[in-house]
């Protein structure tokens, strides 16, 4: 009976131990599935961007940015900005856009870094797109 007293706070002991480090994991791995989203977003927008240039660069009304930021519905709510070369694009030669980002941490831990350093976030993110002008 005594041996069975003794051990009675150890549980929370061993909780208030391991719940710390099970939370930065899980916060971890959550951080890093939103940047992979957003990293995947941000090319399949500077593709689709690269791809509608290439198809209608002799149009007047041509709007890559539109067209690369609807591709990626994800990346609405984030400061995504939207470079091109669509206006020099002839037939024979590429167009190239890219979208970059600067994107903060979802819950702010990772932010303050150690000794006032920031760790990771603010992290700034690029995606690429080159398709051949004309087909």
């Amino acid at each position: 009976m005594k041996s069975k007293r003794k051990e009675r706070g150890a549980v929370a002991v061993e909780m208030a131990i391991v719940l710390p480090l099970l939370l930065l994991v899980l916060i971890g791995i959550i951080e890093f599935g939103r940047v992979l989203n957003v990293q995947v977003s941000l090319t399949q927008a500077a593709r689709e961007g690269a791809r509608y240039a290439a198809i209608h660069h002799s149009d007047s009304s041509l709007d890559v940015s539109a067209v690369a930021l609807a591709a990626a519905p994800s990346l609405s709510g984030l400061p995504v900005t939207v470079t091109h070369n669509a206006g020099s694009c002839t037939s024979g030669t590429n167009v190239t856009v890219t979208t970059k980002v600067t994107m903060s941490s979802m819950t702010g831990f990772l932010d303050a870094g150690f000794f006032g350093q920031p760790v990771i976030f603010p992290l700034s993110m690029t995606g690429v797109g080159v398709m051949r002008c004309g087909g």
